[in-house]
């Protein structure tokens, strides 16, 4: 299991340089299925005394001495994950552990495989997501007798941002080509792009269901009151909307080009 979504380009926590490797302190949240990991995949910032701030990647064995797991996943929504977040207090990470060296807070290439590789599937999580729910919405509504006339055009509008979401994830799964793609920062940056655009969509698609079905749907008992809820941590998988916004931005200027161009 990995802890990347929380820890980005920056990660946090420390290690401390040692005798053979280095002692890491942190708290990792989003750690997916926590409770029942081997090995965790993760990252810290480690200050090197001639190259500054670095993020240093590496794995730890849950039998780890220092590692533990907190229960603290009590959320919203997508509770089933088991994301608690995992502990380290002085976890010694030996050095040929250490999978790669970045300069912290700065844009790497391996970012260019972790998000092509991972993204597509995270997404089609969601996308599945906004799928049931309007599956629902439309069972529950083609049982009544009769249906008001703004309810046919909320449906529309939810066809069409469930079009959208599709259309996406299957140019995300495009991009990665199964595995037979090139590392790029184009790619990384049309996933990222491609990201925001899925995750927007799938919200504003529960979002039809719930309005479309009534009060009914606010009811626990009603599956689309947990689909929305669940839905809602599209937006928190690397980038965020305005953080990608602000990344792609920069990217564009730098690089003097428009992804269409491509």
């Amino acid at each position: 299991m990995s802890t990347g979504a929380g820890d980005w380009l920056e990660s946090n926590g420390n290690m401390e340089k040692v005798e053979g490797g280095y002692l890491v302190t942190a708290q990792k949240n989003f750690a997916s299925q926590a409770p029942v990991g081997d090995i965790l995949v993760t990252s810290a910032r480690y200050k090197h005394p001639e190259q500054g701030w670095q993020v240093l990647h590496f794995p730890i064995s849950f039998t780890a001495k220092g590692l533990s797991v907190l229960d603290n996943w009590y959320t919203m929504g997508m509770r089933g994950t088991g994301s608690h977040t995992v502990k380290l207090e002085k976890v010694f990470v030996p050095e040929n552990a250490i999978a790669l060296q970045r300069p912290a807070g700065q844009y790497h290439s391996v970012w260019n495989i972790v998000l092509t590789v991972a993204m597509p599937l995270i997404m089609s999580v969601y996308v599945g997501i906004a799928e049931k729910a309007a599956q629902i919405a439309l069972d529950k509504l083609r049982q009544k007798n009769t249906i008001e006339s703004h309810i046919t055009f909320i449906l529309g509008e939810m066809n069409n941002e469930l079009t959208l979401a599709q259309v996406l994830l299957k140019d995300m799964i495009s991009i990665c080509n199964n595995f037979e793609f090139e590392p790029t920062d184009v790619n990384g940056h049309a996933i990222l792009s491609r990201k925001t655009l899925v995750a927007n969509a799938c919200k504003k698609v529960v979002e039809k269901p719930m309005d479309a079905v009534g009060g009914q749907s606010f009811f626990r008992s009603q599956e689309i009151e947990r689909l929305f809820r669940d839905v809602q941590a599209s937006s928190f998988h690397p980038l965020p909307e305005k953080p990608q916004w602000q990344l792609t931005g920069a990217f564009l200027l730098e690089n003097n080009y428009l992804f269409n161009e491509n």
